[in-house]
């Protein structure tokens, strides 16, 4: 098709159908990536087109283009800065857009801009990491359960930062097929036990999900790791033990032998089906007979509470 630039000018006075007709047309000799006076011609009455008055123009030449491979950045920006019924679709699938714009629109713009560059087909390290380090829940959500995005270490770690609480993202982390095995522990007990057991076959870690998760309490760099964790982490990976029949006396002994004192009361607390609250109340009277009513309760025989009172008591003193 050749298009007169003659008449560009004219174009405010051409009806609303014929103006969406003619940006479809300008948007795919654009994406043709034809080169000569046509190409030229066409450039030219599309940044008039994102400059037309009415929406349904520009969200037709947006439309065309997210196909084109290279676009001025005049134009690009234009279209990107539209309002979102015509930059969302360019955003989520324009190939003008290097990584470099990616990233700074991440980095500047809002969440609905950061979600529509997180559904995009192919995503680099860069600008996932951007997304991972400064998007919105919902952007790092639509991020993660993108298999089209590389996400490395630094973003997987970046992720589990910012967002230690949210076990259905935790969850969707542990399904990519990217997630190094480095984090596997740092995130089991984050997640549901349905997940655990996944990571936990799918990693090799162990036949017995339940020994593994064991072995685990039974570590002391991962005690010290965990004891840092938010509370309902910590909650959550010894209902985990607790489900699987786990939540033994030796890992409650264990607790108490390398000073894990919260993961001790948060242990004793879902044993006991209470509060950490109200646990951790009872605890701090310092009063053996408490101590050993709650460990009763909890379903200890009397051998065992005698062992663990004798760890307790050394806990209390070295405080």
């Amino acid at each position: 098709m050749s298009i007169d630039v003659a008449h560009m000018q004219e174009l405010r006075n051409i009806d609303l159908e014929a103006r969406v007709e003619i940006a479809r047309k300008v948007g795919r000799i654009l994406t043709r990536e034809s080169e000569g006076g046509e190409h030229e011609d066409a450039l030219q009455l599309a940044q008039l087109l994102v400059e037309d008055a009415a929406v349904s123009v520009r969200e037709a030449l947006a439309k065309e283009l997210r196909s084109c491979s290279f676009l001025p950045s005049d134009l690009v920006a234009h279209l990107v800065q539209d309002i979102d019924q015509v930059s969302m679709p360019f955003l989520m699938a324009s190939q003008a857009i290097d990584d470099a714009f990616l990233e700074d629109i991440v980095r500047s713009c809002g969440s609905a801009q950061q979600e529509a560059i997180a559904q995009r087909s192919q995503l680099s390290e860069a600008v996932s990491y951007a997304i991972s380090d400064v998007g919105s829940l919902g952007a790092v959500n639509t991020l993660v359960a993108n298999e089209g995005a590389t996400m490395s270490s630094r973003s997987h770690n970046r992720v589990m930062e910012r967002f230690p609480e949210e076990r259905s993202l935790m969850e969707k982390m542990s399904e990519r097929a990217d997630l190094p095995a480095e984090l596997v522990e740092r995130i089991i007990f984050k997640v549901s036990k349905r997940y655990g057991e996944y990571l936990s076959e799918k990693f090799g870690l162990a036949t017995d999900y339940a020994s593994y998760l064991v072995s685990m309490a039974n570590r002391q760099v991962f005690s010290r790791t965990l004891e840092m964790a938010p509370q309902s982490e910590i909650k959550n990976y010894l209902q985990q033990l607790h489900s699987v029949d786990s939540l033994s006396s030796d890992v409650l002994l264990n607790y108490l032998q390398n000073g894990n004192v919260r993961l001790f009361t948060m242990a004793l607390a879902v044993r006991l089906d209470r509060s950490y609250e109200a646990v951790e109340a009872k605890l701090a009277l310092g009063d053996k007979k408490i101590v050993a009513r709650l460990l009763e309760a909890a379903g200890f025989s009397k051998s065992v509470i005698g062992v663990l009172l004798i760890a307790f008591e050394r806990l209390i003193r070295g405080h």
